[in-house]
């Protein structure tokens, strides 16, 4: 799948290849993305600010504000299901 990233602090994302997510514990969702929004803490990311704060590891994967469609769940989820549109935050 395609995800943006941030390779190093002060400098462009990249679009990268990576694994598609899979399901690792209960509680778990994976959301297939339907689209994705910046907001001002991916360019606290981008600018090295929460570098010591937080300690992202590099490369990150931004973009937390998204919508799209539950793709698969763990086995201790009960609130949605397979095919329901979510918004995350």
């Amino acid at each position: 799948m395609k995800a943006v990233r941030v390779h190093d602090y002060h400098t462009d994302p990249k679009i990268d290849d990576i694994p598609e997510p899979e399901i690792q514990g209960p509680l778990d969702v994976v959301v297939k993305v339907g689209g994705a929004g910046v907001c001002r803490t991916d360019l606290h990311i981008l600018e090295g600010q929460w570098a010591a704060a937080m300690n992202p590891r590099l490369p990150y994967v931004i973009g937390h504000e998204n919508a799209g469609w539950v793709h698969a769940v763990g086995e201790g989820v009960t609130n949605v299901a397979v095919g329901d549109t979510v918004i995350l935050h």
